[in-house]
């Protein structure tokens, strides 16, 4: 083996080793603090509020049309919540612009999704919003029966931390 190859094995090996395993996000859980005010338009017209959505669990996704992830976890979520219905709602937050409208709709329908799906109207990317600023997609939050933000995470989570997270904020 010349000097060269000897090198750049080794720089395989450092590397290899530094990087180890890739971090699946977590849920993280948040402390119950006040109820979480919001209201959200879908590309038809219904609302996706605070007062429709109290009284369940709720998980809201905020995603963005042209993300694969967001659209790995929306397909995700509405398998699990699925298996929780009817104790828990859903919903979908496109941090789109008024103008991808058509855009959210084609989301939500070649997705198949059960819940509806909302723009995100003022509140966008990297700007301030009822949950905080919304700086990643997708962004999960899920809310107890009152309204109160019980957990969040950033990038795709798996069925089962989705499962765990759900239940969590049942009790």
């Amino acid at each position: 083996m010349n000097v060269r190859a000897a090198a750049a094995s080794a720089a395989v090996l450092v590397f290899a080793a530094c990087a180890g395993e890739p971090r699946a996000p977590e849920v993280a859980v948040a402390p119950r603090g006040t109820p979480v005010e919001f209201a959200f338009g879908t590309p038809s017209g219904e609302l996706l509020t605070s007062q429709n959505t109290r009284g369940r669990v709720t998980a809201l996704l905020f995603v963005a049309t042209f993300d694969l992830a967001s659209q790995l976890m929306a397909r995700r979520l509405d398998e699990v919540v699925r298996r929780h219905t009817p104790r828990v709602n859903a919903g979908a937050v496109a941090l789109e612009a008024p103008n991808d409208a058509p855009l959210v709709e084609v989301f939500r329908s070649s997705l198949e999704l059960s819940y509806p799906v909302a723009l995100a109207n003022s509140a966008g990317f990297g700007r301030p919003t009822p949950f905080g600023k919304l700086d990643q997609v997708p962004t999960l939050v899920i809310l107890d029966a009152r309204g109160r933000v019980v957990a969040r995470a950033q990038g795709v989570v798996s069925e089962r931390e989705l499962d765990t997270a759900l239940d969590a904020a049942a009790h």
